[in-house]
């Protein structure tokens, strides 16, 4: 068989997969199973929206921990209150921003004034942004409700900023409502009394029961695969591993991958085996689209530092020994380093996405302070440093 015989047989070849992207993380289900509480107190916290007497500013919290649908809830129901908005002529505009792509408020503000609304905004401060995208929003009748995902990546003054636009420029009315999405975790460092304050509604998204992850993939295999291709006994071997973790993501991901090993070993049925050879490169503590979303510095920092911890016996490693394998690992891939301060700033960003992990060492003899600590927590430093090379051995936008 030529080269060309294995394309085409990859591009129109027989595959259990009738709609391969319905399992992608990106993708929004047209309905989000147990999770109609959640919807409807979600769009419950905008009606004021709506009301003759005028707009006002409504900002609510969704936390809860990873895979388990904050996302996906809040793009479901807000894309719905949008467009039932509208079909009533009430101008409703919702925007999600995540935050690992958009990581200050300037970008997120530049961003809706010249994509959504035409305005190019560069050479002006965020004052003077905020000042223009109020004035359209006032001028249009518009409600503008920005949805921040892993909302940590901002600062609070940031956020706070946003939530104050229209009393900033004298409005009587605020026009920017606001959704932050978080994990819990990363939601308490965020918090603090001045935003808080501001929070209308904190909704609290619990993790799936087994049964409840069963009905989701269920529904989702439905969508993507043939139903000659699986069975109830597959929907269940993959409950059963994802249900000590409550992560819809998961099991989600490892339906997705057993079906493409299913494919290119030219088979017709997912077999245990392939869901357990798929569940052993699914790490749910690490979304998939993580490290594609991080700057090539970035990428490079945490690569340096899964070296270090992938070789025998290190468990952790200090910045200065991780700059040094950061160094080597630029060398490597022929890009050019940066200081030791930005390699800092690097691996707090690693930190916050839970790329790696810091803790506090103990004091060393002869020396002052303590030194802090890099590891990974949930997914093999060798991991790391494949999915890492598999990234930056492919062309991609440039990210710096």
């Amino acid at each position: 068989m030529s080269g060309f015989d294995y394309v085409e047989e990859a591009m129109f070849g027989k595959s259990i997969f009738k709609n391969e992207s319905s399992l992608y993380p990106e993708y929004v289900p047209p309905e989000l199973p147990r999770r109609e509480e959640e919807i409807k107190r979600l769009a419950r916290n905008f009606r004021s929206l709506l009301g003759k007497e005028g707009s006002f500013s409504v900002n609510v919290a969704i936390v809860g921990n990873a895979g388990i649908g904050k996302t996906n809830l809040c793009k479901y129901t807000m894309k719905r209150f949008e467009s039932t908005a509208n079909s009533r002529h009430i101008n409703v505009k919702f925007l999600y921003y995540n935050c690992h792509s958009f990581r200050s408020k300037t970008a997120i503000l530049r961003n809706v004034l010249s994509e959504h609304f035409h305005i190019q905004s560069r050479g002006f401060s965020d004052e003077e942004i905020l000042d223009m995208l109020v004035k359209r929003l006032i001028k249009e009748d518009i409600r503008l409700i920005i949805a921040l995902d892993e909302a940590n990546m901002l600062n609070s003054e940031d956020i706070l900023s946003i939530f104050h636009a229209g009393e900033y420029f004298g409005s009587e009315q605020s026009m920017i409502s606001t959704i932050i999405i978080s994990r819990p975790t990363e939601w308490k460092s965020l918090l603090n009394v001045p935003l808080s304050g501001h929070i209308h509604d904190q909704i609290d998204v619990s993790g799936y029961s087994r049964d409840q992850l069963l009905e989701i993939l269920e529904y989702r295999a439905s969508m993507a695969l043939y139903p000659t291709s699986y069975s109830d006994e597959t929907l269940n071997l993959i409950a059963d591993i994802c249900a000590s973790s409550q992560n819809a993501r998961h099991g989600l991901e490892i339906l997705y991958r057993s079906g493409k090993l299913t494919d290119l070993k030219q088979e017709n049925f997912i077999v245990p085996d392939y869901i357990r050879a798929a569940k052993a490169d699914v790490y749910p503590e690490l979304r998939r689209d993580v490290l594609s979303e991080l700057r090539d510095h970035e990428l490079l920092a945490a690569l340096g530092v899964a070296k270090k911890l992938s070789l025998k016996g290190v468990t952790s490693t200090t910045v200065d020994d991780g700059y040094d394998s950061y160094l080597l690992a630029c060398e490597e891939h022929e890009e050019e380093s940066r200081g030791k301060s930005t390699f800092r700033s690097a691996i707090e960003t690693l930190d916050k996405v839970g790329v790696i992990g810091k803790s506090v060492g103990p004091i060393e003899e002869g020396k002052r302070g303590r030194r802090a600590k890099i590891t990974t927590f949930d997914i093999p430093a060798t991991v790391l440093v494949e999915r890492i090379e598999n990234i930056l051995s492919k062309p991609r936008d440039s990210k710096d």
